[in-house]
């Protein structure tokens, strides 16, 4: 990166995902594993987890915004691979299920699969939005793909509360 200010770097940081995103492949599922093992890891706070998961996951879809468009500066092009930290936001969102009791561990199995089966297939409007330019653009697929991951979230959780069989 050369000689870059402390905010270039800060960028840089929180882009990659903690460094995540600096996988030699499969970037996006590296950074999601990471925000996974933080939703792991906090499910043993005694936070509420609705207002948790979706405070973390307004904090980092507006986060990606600027730090996505300090991002292509930094690094050149549109959506480069190694910026997961919309992949943060998209989990994080894909996790919200709105009530204060924090996703099983076969929920969170569950989002994983999901979020990344329409992060990367991008159903609409995903595909068309990521075209937008910047940080805005960077996200928006992101965050489309954890809504419809959430909605399947919800619907395992009702079948598994409520069992057909």
């Amino acid at each position: 990166m050369g000689e870059r200010s402390l905010a270039d770097r800060a960028a840089f940081v929180l882009g990659t995902g903690f460094g995540s995103g600096l996988a030699p492949f499969a970037p996006g599922t590296f950074g999601t594993a990471l925000a996974a093992a933080i939703v792991y890891g906090l499910t043993f706070t005694s936070l509420p987890a609705h207002w948790t998961l979706l405070a973390l996951a307004l904090a980092t879809t507006l986060a990606c915004i600027p730090i996505g468009d300090r991002f292509e500066t930094l690094v050149g092009g549109k959506d480069p691979q190694r910026f997961v930290l919309d992949e943060f936001a998209g989990f994080f969102i894909a996790t919200a299920t709105l009530t204060p009791a924090w996703p099983t561990p076969r929920e969170l199995l569950v989002a994983f699969v999901l979020f990344r089966l329409f992060d990367v297939t991008k159903p609409p409007p995903a595909r068309k939005l990521q075209d937008l330019r910047g940080g805005f653009g960077i996200v928006i697929d992101d965050v489309i793909a954890g809504i419809y991951a959430l909605v399947g979230v919800l619907v395992f959780r009702d079948v598994m509360a409520n069992p057909p069989w």
